[in-house]
């Protein structure tokens, strides 16, 4: 009878092994998928946080208010205006720009950094951190060269540097804000309206080089006709 009954046993045991071996034949078998399936408990997936798309609309806008808004209306006050004060004017406008780049860029790190775009093949953050280091620059030669105006009362090479250099950096700004709307999966009407605004501008901006030329001219005339008067 003790016999009958340990046979029972040894049948009944090897028909339901322990629950733990079983675990061990598949994760024998499997190595591969439970170690994944346990790193993917351990690290959650990260994503974007819940703001980043109006991270990127505000970066996007307060570069755009930089440089297609301000820097220009900056130029127009210098060309334009007739007032002793207005090279105070104009560099009042110029580093409340400054300061709004300065601002976008730190958003637009803080975006490169947690999307992992600080890569090579884009171009977009690298560009603009080449652009807003060289930005740096635009007011040292502007306050050089007025330095230097005062006493020659005249153009100088640091000032035709001034306004050279400034064109170039708004133009490769403008550039680099056409690949952000690529990068940022921007629709062809944002696209469409990002090319029309720096159009007008850049229109405006021909406008008020030609108004101001013809001043020049009209001012050196009269400057003449007073001279020849006085002989």
């Amino acid at each position: 009878m003790r016999s009958f009954m340990l046979y029972a046993f040894i049948v009944t045991i090897r028909k339901f092994p322990p629950q733990s071996s079983n675990a061990t034949q598949i994760t024998a078998r499997h190595p591969v998928q439970s170690a994944s399936a346990q790193q993917e408990e351990e690290e959650p997936e990260s994503r974007p946080p819940s703001d980043f798309h109006r991270i990127v609309i505000t970066h996007a806008a307060l570069m755009g208010i930089a440089f297609v808004l301000l820097m220009p209306i900056g130029v127009f006050l210098i060309r334009l205006l007739s007032s002793k004060n207005k090279v105070w004017y104009h560099a009042s406008v110029q580093l409340l720009a400054y300061a709004t780049a300065l601002a976008a860029f730190g958003l637009g790190a803080w975006m490169a950094t947690v999307s992992g775009a600080w890569t090579a093949s884009n171009g977009h953050p690298i560009l603009g951190t080449i652009i807003i280091a060289l930005l740096l620059l635009q007011p040292v030669l502007g306050y050089v060269h007025h330095r230097i105006y005062i006493r020659r009362k005249g153009r100088t090479a640091w000032g035709v540097s001034h306004v050279w250099y400034g064109r170039m950096l708004i133009l490769l700004a403008v550039i680099n804000g056409g690949l952000g709307l690529q990068l940022s999966d921007n629709t062809a009407k944002g696209e469409i309206a990002y090319g029309v605004i720096v159009g007008v501008v850049f229109v405006l901006y021909l406008a008020v080089l030609g108004v101001a030329h013809l001043r020049k001219d009209k001012n050196s005339h009269e400057g003449e006709k007073m001279v020849g008067a006085k002989d």
